[in-house]
């Protein structure tokens, strides 16, 4: 064990996605609370910075591709995670559900063409189509039954941090470091910004808090899946456990008196499927030799 903290690679890995997005989160959150206090109105925008900030202070130390404009698929997520995030806060909170599953499907469809361009190139139409066509659609469904707008949207983000822990350890028995990284960075961030908020009185996540989550975890299971080349059962999984934590959050809905203890149960739900992707990937990697 102490041999192992002594690797440089494993202290970046502490440092990089653990201790840094929560840092940031836990500072953000201390800062954002004087804000909220003031204009409880901003609270939704404010959270979904605190929790962006964490996870790309850990993006910004870890990936030294980036550029603008951006040539890789993992240098458009910072635009496309922001763009969807504003488009989704200035319609959130005064418009109906029409127009916000208007943008959302924009989003996705934007976002899912965006990252699969490269790929779609090479590819005859019509698989190019349903390859596209089969993202945005399950994007979009994920993001609505997650983040249900005007609605407390902790539930899913108990979920989304249960599936992005899993995609960290997937992801580098499934052919990417690098995603599993961003994963585990996304956990911390969601980690620190679900326990922050029980020490001050206002604990509700309101839009555009939860959305920014589904937009980093789908560019990052879309990534993981097309370009790292995931086995399909490992991502079936994954898609499952946010499938079960989204049909959990439906009969949380459905129910009554569930508020102290309704927070959970999607993160529940989701951990049986998480944990299976994990030892899907395992085997698979342990079948194949290693990579």
């Amino acid at each position: 064990m102490e041999e192992m903290f002594r690797s440089a690679f494993v202290r970046g890995l502490i440092e990089n996605v653990v201790l840094l997005p929560a840092a940031v989160v836990v500072f953000c959150g201390w800062g954002l609370l004087r804000f909220t206090r003031a204009a409880p109105d901003r609270r939704g925008a404010l959270w979904a910075a605190g929790l962006a900030g964490g996870f790309f202070a850990s993006y910004a130390v870890t990936y030294h591709d980036f550029s603008v404009p951006p040539r890789t698929v993992l240098s458009w997520l910072p635009w496309l995670v922001v763009g969807a995030a504003v488009a989704v806060a200035l319609v959130a909170r005064r418009a109906n559900m029409v127009w916000i599953a208007g943008v959302r499907l924009t989003a996705v469809a934007v976002s899912a063409y965006v990252l699969l361009r490269p790929l779609l190139h090479q590819e005859p139409w019509s698989t190019a189509f349903i390859s596209w066509f089969g993202t945005a659609v399950v994007w979009f469904a994920l993001w609505s039954a997650l983040a249900l707008p005007h609605v407390d949207q902790k539930a899913g983000g108990v979920a989304l941090c249960v599936v992005a822990a899993a995609l960290a350890l997937a992801a580098p028995l499934s052919g990417s470091i690098e995603i599993g990284r961003f994963g585990g960075a996304l956990a911390t961030a969601l980690g620190v910004s679900l326990v922050f908020p029980v020490f001050v009185r206002d604990r509700r996540w309101d839009s555009p808090t939860g959305d920014v989550p589904v937009m980093i975890l789908g560019a990052l299971m879309v990534d993981l899946r097309f370009y790292a080349g995931a086995p399909w059962v490992v991502m079936a999984w994954l898609t499952a456990a946010l499938v079960t934590a989204s049909l959990a959050i439906g009969w949380i809905r459905s129910r009554r008196n569930t508020a102290q203890w309704g927070i959970i149960v999607a993160g529940v739900a989701a951990l049986l499927p998480a944990a299976l992707a994990c030892w899907t990937a395992w085997r698979v990697y342990q079948q194949s030799g290693g990579y």
